[in-house]
């Protein structure tokens, strides 16, 4: 009679042999190891801090960054061919989409702006705001950049 863990290993041995090449790892991506930059003068009014979390890598369809935005910093017009979602983490924050009111953003709010929609976003003139921004990529493109948003769009005197 053979020995029970005998059988034992031979078994996990002759399974693990059958089971192909390992499964893929988590992985974990250190904040040193991440791009931070300050966004362009032609993408962005004031300073603006993005902070780089992840790109698109085939299973993953989309990439995600993390952007401060101190005081009167915003975005200029854009669109995003695949949409944008924004979750604001810290501070306060406004978002307009073209032809609609300019929204108050907080901590906890998530922003929806689908496909091709042209929209503007950052903090408010006396508050700073940081948000995670998350888009898709469409044939390369995550982002397609217009003109700056001006003072009285962003202060709320004008509808567009």
């Amino acid at each position: 009679m053979s020995d029970p863990s005998s059988l034992l290993v031979l078994g996990l041995a002759a399974s693990s042999a059958q089971a192909g090449p390992p499964a893929p790892q988590t992985t974990v991506t250190a904040a040193t190891e991440r791009d931070r930059f300050v966004g362009g003068a032609e993408w962005f009014t004031g300073t603006a801090t993005v902070s780089m979390l992840f790109g698109p890598d085939g299973a993953r369809t989309f990439g995600g960054a993390s952007v401060a935005f101190e005081p009167g910093a915003r975005t200029a017009w854009h669109s995003h061919p695949a949409g944008q979602t924004l979750v604001v983490t810290e501070g306060q924050g406004w978002v307009q989409a073209e032809g609609e009111p300019r929204r108050d953003l907080k901590p906890g709010d998530v922003v929806w702006t689908p496909p091709g929609v042209r929209h503007w976003h950052g903090a408010t003139a006396t508050h700073a705001m940081t948000h995670l921004a998350l888009q898709g990529e469409v044939e390369g493109a995550v982002v397609a950049w217009e003109e700056h948003v001006d003072d009285a769009h962003y202060l709320g005197d004008g509808s567009r």
